[in-house]
């Protein structure tokens, strides 16, 4: 036993850098496995109608763009009505699992009123969250949506309205848009508490709330303009979309106001005003 003892010995003392290597390898494999522990995050249940498109590993919880969770696994629920995908947080993102938070699932649409989601067709599909209050109670089950509700203030948006006294073709989803970009749309076409007036509300993306000035113009989107004269005549014709549904353009005259505060009410007039093409301000955050 001894003289095996010795041999043994003798031999890792000869060859004692041959060990080195899974000596690294077992060091490096505990200090990620260390690392992950103190990355990971709570893990949370999200209910949905459909797990069609929500697959283990790839399917990630976004919030402005960025990853904060992934889901991890997916179950039919007891009842046999929905599946649960069970979704990992990072650490930082704790603060998303409390009472308020509201998930859905982001896919690639096409509808008259334009394209969404086309970074799902090289990302794939992914959860987006709307986060709840932090002060909220702590949550981990949650019932998510296949979209976003478009009837109600979304995330990273900010609502104005617009009086008139007749909306004419507008409904909710018609697009808002400024130089013939889409930068917002319409949320939801109201009368006010006396009925004297139609309430539209818009929803603007933060990344363009710059646009939206104390004394910017707002007026119904026209599908066909004509300017008829005795020696020249004007036919504009807008976009598909505009004849079959309504909208609503704006602008901001050459001197521009301040940037106005959220739930701001505005005029929403029948026509452009005149000019209105002349004014070029400068539109800048500061």
């Amino acid at each position: 036993m001894a003289k095996r003892l010795k041999s043994i010995f003798s031999l890792f003392r000869s060859n004692w850098f041959v060990w080195l290597f899974p000596l690294f390898a077992i060091g490096i494999s505990a200090w990620l496995f260390v690392e992950y522990l103190d990355e990971r995050g709570p893990m949370i249940k999200i209910s949905f109608d459909d797990g069609a498109s929500i697959q283990p590993d790839k399917t990630y919880i976004r919030f402005r763009g960025v990853p904060i969770g992934v889901v991890k696994k997916i179950e039919i629920s007891d009842d046999r009505k929905s599946v649960i995908a069970y979704a990992r947080l990072k650490k930082a993102a704790a603060v998303f699992a409390v009472e308020g938070s509201r998930f859905w699932l982001v896919a690639p649409k096409v509808t008259l009123q334009g394209v969404s989601g086309l970074e799902t067709l090289t990302e794939g599909t992914y959860i987006a969250v709307q986060p709840g209050d932090s002060g909220n109670r702590i949550k981990k089950y949650f019932k998510g949506k296949e979209d976003s509700d478009t009837k109600d203030p979304l995330e990273d948006t900010v609502s104005y309205f617009l009086e008139s006294p007749n909306v004419d073709s507008l409904n909710d989803g018609d697009s808002v848009t400024f130089r013939g970009l889409r930068v917002g749309s319409i949320t939801k076409v109201s009368l006010n508490k006396t009925g004297q007036l139609a309430i539209v509300q818009i929803n603007v993306p933060y990344k363009y709330v710059r646009l939206i000035r104390t004394n910017t113009v707002f007026w119904k989107k026209v599908a066909v303009q004509a300017r008829l004269g005795i020696f020249k005549s004007e036919l504009k014709i807008n976009s598909f979309e505009s004849i079959l549904h309504g909208g609503v353009e704006l602008f901001t005259p050459e001197t521009p106001g301040e940037i106005a505060k959220a739930q701001s009410k505005f005029p929403l007039l029948a026509a452009p005003p005149k000019d209105w093409e002349k004014w070029n301000p400068k539109l800048t955050s500061d």
